[in-house]
């Protein structure tokens, strides 16, 4: 019998660890983002958080759906449950791949607990965990079916982020796109999964020493973008309300970006931005508050950049 697993969207919201324990109820999860922090747990709930964006290195962090594929394996739901019966209330703020995969994982556990790595969705998990994790660095070949299959199973988040429908969405949109693509997961895990063309390209906007701000076109353009010898990004989306969400990038650690100093100099000239509406993100990847978005436009961006990059 899979846990019971009940699913609660908030669009936007982050909490402290402290404030997430306090405030939710016994046998709760957080789920990439939601706590502003790295993954913990505290079995007096129990509690836990899985999430690789803050307070981690990201280049030695599995994604959230890694982690809690792994902590499935290791017996996560030996702790999470009452009445004997296996369960968790599930909070997240987005509804993108590693959070669908993540919350199938937790709906699936006892299937799970079944998986081969040879099999197709076993080899979908993979791939998403990589991806996720690297922000899109890894190579793949476009024309393998599970690349296609896994084009498909993401369709609607993909179609609603590059409409600009993802920033509207209400909680109760997000948790039916969580729950639809949910499914076709369980498609594909049953063999019946369809295949879809990837879409990924990019417009180049600016940019400059050792790094392009771009718009990006499809959930696999930053892997095209790293193909072309790319190691640094911003990717910009403008929103309804005439300010933009971007998302800033690096391949790895190695790469001359430096993330700390870029997101507190941003930090400084975002107009009236509270504590709780941040710039941040990991030492590979981050990007504007997620709740507001950001004030600031493409070119105050880039010119912040360049000071910072500039040689010494």
């Amino acid at each position: 019998m899979h846990p019971k697993i009940e699913l609660h969207v908030e669009p936007g919201v982050e909490k402290s660890w402290h404030a997430f324990c306090r405030d939710h109820p016994p046998n709760s999860i957080a789920l990439d983002g939601y706590v502003t922090g790295p993954p913990a747990f505290d079995p007096d709930g129990p509690y836990a958080n899985f999430d690789h964006h803050r307070g981690v290195n990201r280049l030695a962090t599995r994604s959230t759906c890694g982690q809690v594929l792994v902590a499935i394996l290791l017996g996560l739901f030996d702790s999470f449950g009452q009445d004997g019966e296996s369960g968790a209330h599930v909070f997240v703020n987005d509804c993108d791949q590693d959070v669908c995969v993540a919350y199938w994982l937790l709906s699936h556990a006892k299937q799970v607990r079944e998986l081969h790595v040879e099999m197709e969705i076993s080899q979908l998990i993979i791939i998403e965990d990589l991806m996720d994790a690297t922000a899109g660095a890894i190579p793949f070949d476009p024309d393998r079916t599970i690349i296609r299959k896994q084009a498909w199973a993401f369709e609607l988040y993909d179609q609603a982020r590059a409409s600009g429908a993802l920033q509207q969405m209400n909680g109760e949109e997000m948790r039916q796109l969580i729950e639809t693509t949910s499914d076709r997961i369980s498609h594909l895990a049953s063999g019946e999964g369809e295949e879809r063309s990837l879409c990924g390209s990019f417009d180049v906007l600016g940019g400059g020493m050792g790094w392009q701000m771009i718009r990006e076109h499809g959930q696999y353009a930053r892997t095209r973008l790293f193909a072309q010898g790319v190691r640094a990004f911003v990717a910009v989306r403008e929103c309804p309300d005439g300010r933009y969400t971007y998302t800033l990038g690096r391949m790895s650690p190695f790469v001359r970006f430096p993330l700390d100093r870029i997101y507190s100099a941003l930090n400084e000239a975002e107009p009236s931005t509270a504590d709780s509406e941040q710039w941040g993100g990991s030492d590979m990847i981050g990007g504007s508050p997620r709740g507001c978005g950001s004030a600031l436009t493409p070119r105050q961006v880039e010119q912040i950049l360049e000071a910072i990059m500039k040689p010494d």
